[in-house]
């Protein structure tokens, strides 16, 4: 029999279509079932987790069953990355649990700086795990996405605060009084679940919920409500954290009034679907034609932006169409225009943000795909900004800083940045480490003992540049210029100590000739990628138009 990709015992996702991925474990391999033919035969039986059902996969293939990550495991088995997890027997791959306060000093969490503005690109520091600096304004992909877990990636505790309503019907008034929540009395405005709750409801900042529960033509005669919100207020206390409170109840006789249309309003949903699903259209026709290069970035982004914002105001005006899932399209098509180097994966961001927020189990699933490539592209705009600010530094004769800036920056995606594709970082900083090498090498009089380290690592830097270089195959027979100018000047020094020869000449001329890359750089000078473009929306408007409390 052909070898098989698991084991019995491994954790997988399998395919149920529409129903989207649910978690199980391998139980058999070379499965049948007795009233099959002969020689009929599957590779796996597998045990459902949710349900326990069993199931067989029909082949071994990655579409119809793949391994589970981590982050996988997270998602199936609870309902946001703050909730609490149940114990996973294969936990062996997530992430220890928070705890040390001194974690957080060391991440660099900080709430007084000027880049701790909502919305702020602070991330790309590099520090916090990339998240942002202040948790106070965090948004709802950092507190929520299993792929961002921004608070258990900078240690930051959890404190779980629930309550059960019981059964409300329509009609209702409901006090739930604020304050109630233990650990803090505010900030639960930072980033609710308001799409869950029913209309004629209102939240407030201090935990308090009130109103009274109003027919909501989105749901069922009968459904359950498990609505979220989360306190940063208290995020530096080691007793409290982050407080993550879950109010929980059913609503039943979400019957219609004798007013109300029920034909109207289906008839304006598929309309605005209609919309929704032309502009999607457009979009994917455009991104076609560009991959045909039948389309300029310049013009496909504004094509494909033009439509996106439309198709935001057509979710401002029907903001819960289809259990939100047009938000998942809103967000991961502002990637599309990021990956031609438009400065919108704060708008990714905010919209898969937002689409984590509905109830779909389907939607959240989906976000969570799209967001596992958003925080990838945080590490790699870190990268790219810091390999920027090592530049700058070596323009001002900072080679020690430039060189640290540099090696955190080649630390966080193996070399690669956010368009800075040809090893570009490990340029920098083999010529950062070459002239301090040589810098300690001159006032030693020529003597390269404590030099030698500093060349030793430009040299292995230098081959790493070499090789990514020559495998993006767009240089000519000379390579990658500055890796070429760089082997140049390497050589030649070599040349010099082994000759005992003055350095001074060689290295001012290096430093000059240093300098010059750096401008190439800042300048956005082929072959470097062009200078990063400034916001097309403030994030705070951005952030302003986003749908409150359902009406």
């Amino acid at each position: 029999m052909p070898e098989l990709r698991f084991a019995v015992g491994a954790t997988v996702l399998c395919n149920f279509g529409p129903s989207g991925w649910k978690l199980g474990r391998i139980i058999a391999l070379h499965y049948r079932e007795p009233e099959w033919p002969a020689g009929q035969v599957v590779p796996y039986q597998v045990l459902l987790e949710a349900d326990q059902k069993l199931i067989y996969v029909p082949r071994d293939d990655p579409r119809y069953c793949r391994e589970a990550t981590p982050e996988d495991r997270r998602i199936a088995r609870r309902p946001d990355a703050l909730a609490a997890l149940p114990p996973d027997p294969d936990a062996a791959g997530d992430l220890p649990a928070p705890a040390a306060p001194q974690m957080r000093a060391r991440t660099g969490l900080d709430c007084s700086s000027a880049e701790a503005a909502p919305g702020s690109p602070g991330y790309r520091s590099g520090q916090c795990e990339c998240c942002g600096p202040c948790p106070q304004h965090w948004s709802a992909a950092e507190l929520y996405s299993e792929h961002y877990r921004c608070a258990a990636r900078n240690g930051i505790p959890v404190t779980q605060c629930g309550f059960d309503l019981g059964t409300l019907q329509v009609g209702d008034t409901v006090h739930h009084p604020p304050g109630a929540t233990s650990g803090s009395g505010e900030g639960f405005l930072q980033s609710p679940m308001l799409v869950r709750l029913p209309p004629g409801l209102r939240f407030s900042d201090d935990g308090g919920l009130t109103g009274t529960v109003q027919f909501d033509p989105h749901r069922s005669d009968t459904y359950a409500v498990e609505f979220v919100a989360v306190s940063t207020a208290r995020w530096d206390d080691p007793a409290v954290g982050i407080v993550r409170m879950e109010i929980a109840f059913v609503v039943e006789g979400n019957t219609a009034p004798a007013e109300f249309d029920r034909a109207a309003f289906e008839e304006t949903q598929q309309e605005a679907r209609t919309t929704a699903e032309r502009l999607l259209h457009d979009i994917s026709d455009t991104w076609a034609l560009w991959e045909r290069q039948a389309l300029s970035n310049r013009r496909t982004c504004d094509q494909i932006l033009a439509a996106l914002d439309r198709l935001r105001s057509l979710l401002e005006q029907h903001p819960r169409l289809d259990g939100g899932q047009w938000w998942l399209w809103l967000g991961g098509f502002h990637m599309n225009v990021h990956k031609l180097l438009e400065n919108t994966l704060f708008e990714c961001e905010l919209y898969l943000g937002h689409a984590l927020t509905f109830s779909d189990p389907n939607v959240r699933r989906m976000a969570e795909q799209n967001l596992a490539g958003c925080y990838s592209k945080r590490r790699l705009e870190a990268a790219r900004f810091l390999w920027i600010d090592g530049m700058q530094q070596m323009i001002d004769g900072e080679w020690v800083t430039a060189a640290d800036t540099f090696h955190r920056a080649a630390d966080l995606q193996d070399g690669w940045g956010w368009a800075v594709n040809y090893g570009d970082i490990w340029m920098g900083e083999a010529a950062a480490r070459l002239v301090h090498g040589a810098t300690l090498a001159v006032r030693s009089g020529g003597q390269d003992a404590e030099a030698l380290p500093w060349i030793s690592a430009s040299v292995q830097l230098l081959e790493k540049a070499v090789q990514r270089s020559s495998e993006a195959g767009v240089f000519g027979p000379g390579g990658h210029p500055w890796v070429a100018e760089l082997t140049t000047a390497l050589r030649a020094y070599r040349d010099l100590v082994s000759q005992s020869a003055d350095l001074t000449d060689w290295l001012e001329a290096f430093q000059q000739r240093t300098v010059y890359w750096c401008a190439q750089v800042l300048s956005g000078t082929t072959p470097f990628p062009p200078k990063p473009r400034p916001r097309l929306e403030s994030a705070a408007d951005l952030i302003a138009r986003l749908p409150g409390h359902n009406p």
